[in-house]
């Protein structure tokens, strides 16, 4: 089947969105897009996945607190908001979630069929497919990194750490992963264990440091890593950011953990709201959407991009 742009699309093509669906069994499923200069591209170009985080963010707001949309104008990608049904993902964590229990909703294969049929409309580099997540978002691009990594060529997983029900679990192939962790996050703990939010368990996840293991183990690497202080450019935020590297010569799927000392649920250099205060100190010290995509742009499915 072949889609093409209808009259009321081209129309659309003045904003900053086009809104899809599609047919997942009997579920309507929805996500987002955001053409870069609001053109469709002339030759392929890279696909960036945004995932929401349990909240349920609206693309419009994940788009101004991330700041993708502008990054996709500049570094021409194509940007894509996906939602989950009833504002989650199924992660792995099982039956956990804050209210309908989503455990039989098969996020993978949602995704895998929202990049063919982005495949079909657009000039899409089925080699440079990326996935970057927050919090809940963040857990499920673990899991797509392990169920769905021969369609993928590297994620990034924000204030989330990987659910233990996945740790036994293979990936199909090794991919460059990073990891972006606040030290003194409120929901996502640090160290590991159960998420504990008014005293309700939300499912087991491995330690920051566990999660990347699993990684390191899982592509090959050595163990062996680089650290590296990054400058403290806003005292005033209470937050420190260093940068561990792991690798191995001749490796292209390398794993980067920004650890965000003293750094809460939030992703660093966000536009956040009110709201989100509570969740923790944010550090402006780096601008974390733009460290993501200078990561992920590096990566494809046959190595590194030039």
């Amino acid at each position: 089947m072949i889609f093409r742009l209808q009259a009321e699309d081209r129309k659309e093509m003045t904003g900053e969105f086009l809104q899809r669906t599609l047919q997942q069994g009997d579920i309507t499923r929805s996500y987002t897009v955001h053409l870069p200069l609001n053109a469709i591209p002339t030759n392929p170009v890279p696909v960036l996945f945004i995932l929401h985080g349990g909240d349920g963010g609206s693309p419009r707001m994940m788009s101004e607190g991330t700041g993708y949309n502008k990054i996709s104008d500049r570094e021409n990608f194509i940007a894509v908001y996906p939602s989950g049904v009833d504002g989650q993902w199924n992660d792995g964590r099982g039956k956990t979630f804050r209210r309908k229990d989503n455990s039989g909703i098969d996020d993978v294969d949602f995704i895998k069929l929202v990049i063919e049929k982005l495949s079909i409309e657009f000039p899409v580099d089925a080699k440079r497919v990326y996935i970057m997540g927050v919090s809940n978002g963040g857990m499920m691009a673990y899991r797509l990194a392990i169920e769905l990594g021969d369609r993928i060529a590297a994620i990034a997983s924000v204030i989330a750490n990987l659910p233990a029900n996945l740790a036994s679990i293979k990936p199909v192939r090794p991919i460059p992963v990073l990891v972006m962790n606040g030290t003194k996050d409120p929901l996502i703990p640090w160290e590991g264990g159960p998420i504990r939010i008014l005293g309700r368990k939300f499912g087991e996840l491995l330690s920051t440091q566990e999660t990347v293991d699993f990684w390191v183990k899982a592509n090959g690497l050595d163990e062996k890593v680089k650290k590296e202080i990054l400058s403290d450019s806003h005292e005033r935020d209470g937050c420190m950011v260093e940068v561990a590297s792991y690798g191995k010569e001749g490796s292209n799927v390398p794993v980067l953990l920004y650890a965000i000392n003293g750094g809460g649920h939030q992703l660093p250099g966000s536009k956040t709201y009110l709201r989100y205060i509570l969740l923790g100190k944010k550090c402006m010290d780096i601008n974390g959407s733009e460290e993501i995509w200078n990561f992920l742009k590096q990566h494809s499915l046959g190595g590194f991009n030039n």
